[in-house]
């Protein structure tokens, strides 16, 4: 037996009018929305769901107004069918495809992002290298500065300096070093074991060395008289 929306719609309206309860009273009580109400009252089809969902709305909306008993006969059970509500088949349909969709699409973006990533990176290392085509060997001096050459005790090697003063600073322990050349230019660098410094001036360097105890001193090939202790900070001046 189909159930006569219109009919019990128009019933369960005047009741509520006829008990003073509100769309608002009923929506809240039954967690439904005002224009289901609506729509159940004037016996609207078109704005409802499947009919299984509003003979339960019907029941629990009969229920709350009291008047179940007399719209009991109306909404009779009807016999049992074993396929469910043409939503739920629909959507155990669609499922599969939902999923696959949503896979593809984390695929997709996860691709481009990648593809977009390596592109900039590769225009990074291009420019790093146009820009840089001879990087200093990270065996070099990290404290280097410009207008000195470090150089490796081990083989010996001094480059020869054209004119003016040469000094040759060598240690044996780890030391900061500050110079400042000709009264003018300051340089300062951290030397490690077996390094060796060599700067070039016309008259003068003013040196303050942090570790006195592991440096060595040659000015223009001679050895410069300068002693201290592990540690100790000394101020010399050469001319």
């Amino acid at each position: 037996m189909a159930v006569d929306l219109e009919k019990i719609g128009q019933f369960l309206r005047e009741q509520r009018e006829i008990k003073q309860v509100s769309l608002d009273e009923i929506s809240d009580s039954l967690c439904l929305r005002k224009s289901v109400i609506a729509a159940i009252e004037s016996g609207n089809w078109d704005l409802l769901p499947h009919k299984v969902y509003v003979k339960s709305y019907l029941k629990e909306y009969a229920k709350f107004l009291q008047v179940y008993e007399e719209v009991a006969a109306d909404l009779a059970e009807e016999p049992e069918v074993n396929e469910p509500p043409p939503e739920v088949q629909i959507w155990k349909k669609r499922e599969p495809l939902f999923k696959n969709l949503a896979i593809k699409r984390v695929l997709k973006k996860t691709l481009a992002y990648s593809f977009i990533v390596a592109i900039f990176m590769g225009f990074y290392f291009m420019e790093k290298i146009r820009t840089n085509p001879n990087p200093v060997p990270q065996t070099e001096h990290a404290g280097q500065v410009s207008g000195s050459t470090p150089v490796n005790t081990d083989d010996k090697i001094v480059p020869s300096i054209p004119d003016g003063k040469k000094l040759v600073i060598s240690c044996d322990e780890r030391t900061w070093v500050s110079v400042i050349i000709d009264g003018s230019e300051k340089k300062e660098f951290m030397l490690s074991p077996h390094e060796m410094i060599v700067l070039q001036g016309q008259d003068s360097f003013d040196l303050l060395i942090g570790n006195a105890g592991g440096v060595k001193l040659i000015l223009n090939g001679k050895d410069v008289d300068f002693t201290g202790n592990s540690g100790e900070v000394k101020r010399i001046k050469l001319s």
